[in-house]
């Protein structure tokens, strides 16, 4: 099954979204297509380039690019090597993801999110954090995720800094979830 195969057909889409009247286009940069491993010494020059594509040809329907780093998508290795963010190492490949993306892209987006839903790793930590429960065995779960959480918090923040020096009008922070309440 290949779902909507964005990756095949994004000109189509892209098309279609700008033919009904779409100023902006949210998507997310795949951080395993950039950094398969996420721990690479170098990133994948086919993925910064798909990417190259996908926001001209948003620009070509006269749409900005709303751009997600993280959405749900932390490289396999990262997760079975490092315990996803529960690691601090992973910090600092977001960081090299990050700064990487600012300095490809800094001529065509200028809407960044962070992390999606950066305060939801309580409810689906594999998800946002690459926490596979399993991995934790003895120790009080609940507190990984937070502190797994604090890390992407750092990650975060740190991205925002990166963003600012790379991109200087850029907007840029991170999604909360819809169920945030006080």
């Amino acid at each position: 099954h290949e779902a909507v195969d964005f990756y095949h057909h994004y000109k189509e889409d892209i098309a279609l979204f700008a033919e009904m009247g779409w100023k902006v286009f949210r998507l997310s940069i795949n951080w395993g297509r950039i950094f398969p491993n996420g721990d690479d010494e170098e990133p994948n020059e086919a993925g910064l380039a798909f990417y190259d594509k996908v926001f001209d040809e948003c620009h070509k329907h006269g749409m900005e690019p709303l751009v997600t780093l993280c959405h749900y998508e932390i490289p396999w290795n990262i997760v079975t090597k490092y315990n996803g963010f529960a690691d601090r190492r992973v910090i600092d490949m977001f960081v090299k993801y990050a700064t990487t993306c600012m300095k490809r892209y800094k001529d065509k987006v200028k809407y960044w999110l962070t992390f999606n839903e950066v305060d939801s790793m309580i409810r689906h930590p594999y998800t946002t954090g690459g926490l596979v429960r399993d991995r934790f065995e003895g120790k009080n779960f609940t507190e990984v995720i937070f502190q797994a959480m604090h890390h992407q918090f750092v990650a975060s923040a740190l991205a925002v800094k990166i963003t600012h020096e790379n991109i200087p009008d850029a907007k840029v922070g991170c999604m909360l979830t819809k169920l945030t309440y006080y």
